[in-house]
């Protein structure tokens, strides 16, 4: 039977072919390895009464009840970072740390009072936190998220127990 023209270039990329896909799946066994550079990360609506079962969803209505969220997280590789809250979509919300030093294996607390970046309240839905590392360039979105209802606003010049009462955007600190 005669050999066909060109079957010797069909071959060396089929091996080609091949030996990337084995490469590809080596470098994915290694990246599964690796330990989780965001872990334990929490979100729960504060204050609460109820540790134990924690809120995801909030209200920041000013009624005291649920009107933040905190965000929980720890890192294993310490490095400079931005931590923002955005919408699924990547729209940036708020950033609530630019440029912050993490250090490895601590954990780092954060608060969101449902605010923009123009001061206004976010819109209702569901809310992603977005962590750069900016040394290793590397944009860390983990799983779970926030949610953020409205509800009915509270009087406006009711103070929390035990806080200071809100004042408004823009004001002078009491």
């Amino acid at each position: 039977m005669p050999r066909r023209r060109g079957s010797g270039t069909a071959v060396l990329v089929f091996a080609l072919l091949v030996l990337a896909t084995v490469a590809a799946f080596a470098w994915a066994q290694r990246l599964k390895r690796d330990p989780l550079v965001l872990d334990r990360v929490t979100f729960a609506a504060v204050p609460n009464a109820h540790p134990g079962a924690p809120v995801h969803n909030f209200t920041p209505n000013g009624d005291c009840r649920f009107d933040r969220v905190r965000v929980r997280f720890r890192v294993t590789q310490s490095d400079h970072a931005t931590v923002q809250v955005m919408k699924p979509g990547g729209r940036v919300v708020i950033t609530l740390a630019r440029d912050r030093f993490l250090k490895r294996y601590h954990f780092f607390t954060f608060y969101w009072d449902g605010r923009q970046r123009g001061g206004g309240i976010a819109a209702p839905g569901r809310y992603k936190l977005r962590v750069r590392l900016l040394g290793q360039e590397r944009v860390l979105v983990p799983p779970g998220g926030i949610g953020l209802h409205r509800a009915a606003h509270a009087a406006p010049a009711r103070a929390c127990a035990g806080k200071a009462a809100p004042r408004p955007a823009g004001g002078p600190a009491p």
